[in-house]
C-alpha cells in the first residue's frame, strides 16, 4: 500500500486540482499544507538527526518516520490550486504559478526520493550507511524546491 501511494506521490506531486478548489476555501489550504509541511519537517527532522549522529540510529523508528512521510505526501496536491495564490500567509512564491511544470518537476523529484528512500528503507540489509545516502537525497529534493518557489 505505501509504495503504490508514493507511486501516485511521484507522477503527481503538486498537480492542481480542480476538485480540491472545491473542497477547501483557499485560506483553510494553505493552513492545511502548512500543517502537512510542519509534519513531514518533523519526521525529516528525526531521519536527519540520526543520518547525523545526532540521534542514535534505530532502523524501526527510522522506518516509521519513512512510513509517516508516505501517509502524508499524498495529501499535499490536494492543497495547491490557482485560488491559493491570493493567500497572504501563503509562502509559495509567484513563481510557482508562473513555472507550474517546474513547480511540478520538484514535486515528481521528491515524490521519486521519497519513493527509493522507501525501498531502501524496507531492505532487510538497511543501515545507517544507506539511511544517510538516501535522506540526504530526499534533503536535496525539498531544497531544491525551497530554493526556487518559497518566499522566507
Amino acid at each position: 500500500m505505501l509504495k503504490k501511494s508514493l507511486t501516485l506521490v511521484a507522477a503527481g506531486i503538486f498537480a492542481t486540482s480542480a476538485l480540491a478548489n472545491d473542497l477547501f476555501a483557499p485560506e483553510d489550504a494553505v493552513e492545511y499544507r502548512q500543517a502537512l509541511y510542519q509534519v513531514m519537517a518533523a519526521q525529516m527532522s528525526v531521519m536527519g538527526g540520526m543520518a547525523k549522529g545526532e540521534l542514535a540510529f534505530d532502523r524501526e523508528e527510522f522506518r516509521t518516520r519513512v512510513g509517516n512521510l508516505g501517509k502524508v505526501a499524498p495529501m499535499v496536491p490536494e492543497t495547491y490550486f490557482p485560488a491559493t495564490s491570493e493567500v497572504e500567509d501563503s509562502r509559495l512564491s509567484s513563481e510557482a504559478w508562473e513555472d507550474m511544470e517546474g513547480f511540478q518537476e520538484k514535486g515528481q523529484a521528491f515524490g521519486q526520493a521519497l519513493q527509493q528512500l522507501t525501498q531502501a528503507a524496507t531492505a532487510e540489509d538497511f543501515d545507517l550507511a544507506a539511511a544517510r545516502s538516501q535522506v540526504g537525497n530526499l534533503g536535496k529534493t525539498c531544497r531544491g524546491c525551497h530554493d526556487d518557489y518559497r518566499e522566507d
